[in-house]
Parts: structure tokens; sequence; C-alpha cells
């Protein structure tokens, strides 16, 4: 009799635990409308700063009703500093590879290529070399996709 009284409370917590992960595992930060493919938005995700690099996580999401190719080339999104009108590019690795991923394609330094069905999302992720002069925010570009702007930069 004991464990059978005590199953409600187990039931609760789990559900209870699991339903609070989920509201920390799904944070969005901004979102933001592709420009050149319907039905594609990007969710910011992730913004961290450790040992003076900035990492930044995406969720391309097809919200729309068709199969979408969506290709973003590495080599032309970079993070803005606009309080000290600086840009800064993707960090290239020792065989100019941009640390980024995923990494379908070498070309140009890499770039984003994949396949998104209607209702399905892929992650994305780039590293940014910290702005020296420390802003509280910059601005994100993605080819393709409307800015991301005013983005708290950690300290």
């Amino acid at each position: 009799m004991r464990i059978l009284s005590k199953i409600p409370v187990f039931v609760f917590t789990l559900l209870f635990l699991m339903g609070a992960g989920a509201g920390l595992a799904g944070e969005v930060i901004q979102s933001q409308e592709a420009e050149s493919v319907d039905g594609i938005e990007v969710d910011l995700t992730s913004v961290k700063m450790k040992n003076d690099i900035v990492t930044l996580k995406f969720k391309i999401r097809n919200v729309g009703s068709k199969s979408q190719n969506v290709e973003i080339p590495y080599k032309s999104c970079f993070l803005m500093d606009e309080t000290n009108q600086k840009k800064y590019y993707i960090l290239k690795d020792s065989d100019g590879i941009f640390i980024a991923g995923p990494l379908n394609r070498r070309v140009g330094g890499g770039q984003f290529s994949l396949h998104i069905s209607p209702g399905k999302s892929k992650n994305m992720w780039m590293k940014f070399p910290a702005p020296p002069d420390n802003p509280e925010t910059v601005t994100i570009s993605i080819e393709g996709v409307l800015p991301f702007e005013d983005v708290k930069l950690p300290k």
C-alpha cells in the first residue's frame, strides 16, 4: 500500500521537472524571418562569451508547407558593433575554414547547406571574436535573414 501512495507524488514531480526543463531548453532570444526563402524563420537561441570568443547558436525552422533548401555562406555572416561602427566576421581555423557548423560545403571557407522539411528545424552555430570595445549590444547579420538587432552580449 505504501508504494501506491507514493506514485502520485513521483508522477507529479516528474511532470513538473519535465515542464521546467522544456521551458529552459526552448528559450528564444530573438526570431527573424528569412528574406529569400519562404516559410523559413531563424531563432537566436544562445549568446555566450568565453575567452574573448562569442558563440552564437541558432535554430532554423521551416514553418511553411513545402520542403526548403537553405544555404547560408558563412563568409557573409558578421557581428556588428554599431556603437563603434566595426564589423567582426566568423573566426577561421588554421586551414582557412570558418569555425561554424554544420559545415556542409567547404567552398569559400564553408557554408550551411541543408534541406529542411515542413515543420522541422536544424541547428546552426558560429564563433566570432569578442569586440574589444565591449559594446552592450550588437547586431547579427546572416545572409538572407533580417538582422538580429540589439542583441545583448554577456560580460
